[in-house]
C-alpha cells in the first residue's frame, strides 16, 4: 500500500477497494446517480448576460448503475450524497449549508448532506458556495476549476480537522478535483485518492503540488 500514498491513482476505484486497507479513513463525494447536467446553470448566466459555468461537462457514471456497497466496508466513512446515497449504518450527518443568509430560493441546492459513521448526530457548516457566490475568504484563496461538483476546502477541511487523526490516512475513491485530497495534505494528512477521469487527475496533481505535507 506505501506505494499509493501521498498520490492521486488514474483509474477505477473498483479496480483497487481490495487492494487497499480498511482502516483508511473514507471520505469522498461519489456520483450520486441523479445524471447532473450543470449546462442549466450556465443557460441561466447566459440568458441574464453574466459569465456561465467554468465547465459544463457531466459528471462520469451518474446514471445510478454504481453499487456503493465497497465503501460501507470501510468502518470509518463519511459519504456525501445524502439521501440519494443511504448508509444504513451512519451514526451522524454533516449538512453543508451552500446559501447562507440567502433570502428565498435560490438558483441551487441550498444544502448537501454527508452520511457518517465518524460522529453521533449533526454538524452544520456554512460555506457559500453557490455559482460567482462565494465566502470572501474562499474567494480569495481558492480558485473553481473545470469539475461541476467542486467542493471547497474550507467544507472539506472542516469534516478532516474534527473527526480524524493526524496519523490517520484520508481515502477518497471519487477524488474529482482533489479538493478531499489538497485538504487533506493542508492538515498533515497523508492521503490516497483515485480518479477515473484524467483532466481532473491532472487538476489534482496541480493542486496538490501548490502545499508541501506539513
Amino acid at each position: 500500500m506505501d506505494k499509493y500514498i501521498n498520490t492521486i491513482i488514474e483509474g477505477d476505484c473498483y479496480d483497487y477497494f481490495d487492494k487497499l486497507p480498511k482502516d483508511l479513513v473514507l471520505i469522498t463525494d461519489p456520483p450520486y446517480g441523479i445524471n447532473y447536467d450543470p449546462k442549466w446553470l450556465s443557460d441561466i448566466h447566459i440568458a441574464k448576460g453574466t459569465q456561465p459555468n467554468k465547465s459544463d461537462k457531466k459528471v462520469l457514471n451518474d446514471k445510478g448503475e454504481l453499487d456503493f456497497t465497497p465503501l460501507y466496508s470501510y468502518p470509518r466513512r463519511c459519504i456525501f450524497g445524502f439521501p440519494y446515497i443511504y448508509d444504513l449504518k451512519a451514526t451522524g450527518w454533516i449538512v453543508w449549508d451552500k446559501q447562507p443568509q440567502v433570502d428565498g430560493r435560490g438558483m441551487t441546492t441550498p444544502v448537501e448532506i454527508a452520511s457518517t459513521t465518524l460522529r453521533k448526530g449533526f454538524d452544520l457548516i456554512h460555506s457559500m458556495w453557490a455559482g460567482f457566490l462565494r465566502d470572501i475568504p474562499d474567494r480569495n484563496i481558492e480558485s473553481r476549476y473545470d469539475h461541476p461538483t467542486q467542493k471547497p476546502l474550507k467544507v472539506m477541511k472542516f469534516i478532516i480537522e474534527r473527526f480524524t487523526k493526524p496519523d490517520d490516512i484520508i481515502f477518497d475513491p471519487f477524488a474529482g478535483s482533489g479538493s478531499t485530497l489538497v485538504a487533506a495534505k493542508q492538515l498533515g494528512r497523508r492521503y490516497i485518492g483515485i480518479e477515473l477521469d484524467s483532466q481532473y487527475v491532472e487538476i489534482a496533481n496541480n493542486r496538490l503540488s501548490q502545499y508541501m505535507l506539513f
